[in-house]
């Protein structure tokens, strides 16, 4: 097993309700890479989205979604899903998480912006 490097930003949401942003487009400038993601969707649904333009909820598939976790968990519980490789993002894309707008949703990111 080969270590992963963690990244030098980081952004950890809980609870994570609606839709929140974790790298503006403007900031994007030369790409980044996700290093680290952890969802922790609880008994609703994560989805992280890359665009140009911010997803309007959840549900939004006009936007790409590069990671996703659903749960249906007993009470007391919580299922998680680590990101299991790291992801590179294109120049110019921002990057935002959304969740129901209640619950106990998580997500939890690290990524380096690329020179």
């Amino acid at each position: 097993m080969y270590p992963v490097k963690v990244g030098k930003n980081f952004r950890t949401l809980s609870p994570l309700r609606g839709v929140v942003q974790l790298v503006s487009p403007e900031e994007n400038v030369n790409g980044l890479i996700i290093t680290t993601g952890l969802i922790a969707a609880a008994n609703g649904a994560v989805n992280v989205f890359i665009g140009a333009t911010a997803p309007t909820s959840l549900t939004d598939f006009s936007k790409a979604i590069i990671f996703s976790g659903n749960g249906n968990s007993a009470a007391g519980s919580n299922a998680e899903v680590v990101l299991p490789f790291p992801l590179l993002v294109p120049a110019g894309n921002g990057l935002w998480a959304a969740s129901q707008t209640t619950g106990t949703a998580a997500v939890a990111m690290t990524w380096d912006l690329l020179a």
